[in-house]
């Protein structure tokens, strides 16, 4: 981890708000210790040491292990089961394979990306589409994917767990 400071009392209320803006079901405290750093080719944030975001074109994407520790249930996006071995080597995610997505998705948003078996999450990203075109369209780009289950992030914060 490179760069690791705490962030200006400006970017906290930044961060925290479209935090909340979208993923009104996470409470991050005013007064939780954030920072930022970078991991490879990411940057970070992190809430009380752990590694909870990435952020890329500003927006703050949800690392998986955020995901699983807050069972997150909105800006979601759901595939089948042939889109998995795709995700898992990184691909972005293609609308033919999605079987669900949350309506309230707009293009730009920060997604999760989960399996439609056990809901188990894959991938986070930016949505390339609405949630609705995600559903209704049948081809295309859905999500352009940023993290997933075995990059290199994955592999340096599970290190750290």
């Amino acid at each position: 981890m490179k760069h690791r400071h705490t962030i200006k009392t400006k970017e906290r209320k930044r961060f925290i708000s479209q935090i909340n803006e979208f993923f009104p079901e996470i409470n991050i405290s005013p007064k939780s210790n954030i920072e930022t750093a970078m991991i490879e080719d990411y940057a970070v944030f992190l809430v009380d040491g752990e590694v909870e975001f990435i952020l890329k074109n500003d927006v703050f994407i949800p690392t998986i292990p955020f995901i699983l520790k807050h069972n997150l249930t909105s800006n979601f996006v759901t595939v089948d089961e042939g889109a998995i071995r795709f995700i898992a080597n990184g691909a972005d995610i293609m609308i033919p394979g999605i079987v669900d997505a949350d309506l309230n998705i707009k293009k730009g948003d920060p997604v999760w990306v989960k399996e439609e078996k056990h809901g188990k999450p894959l991938a986070t990203g930016i949505a390339l589409t609405s949630g609705e075109e995600m559903k209704n369209k049948n081809r295309g780009k859905a999500v352009e994917t940023l993290h997933y289950v075995g990059d290199k992030l994955w592999k340096h914060i599970s290190k750290s767990l």
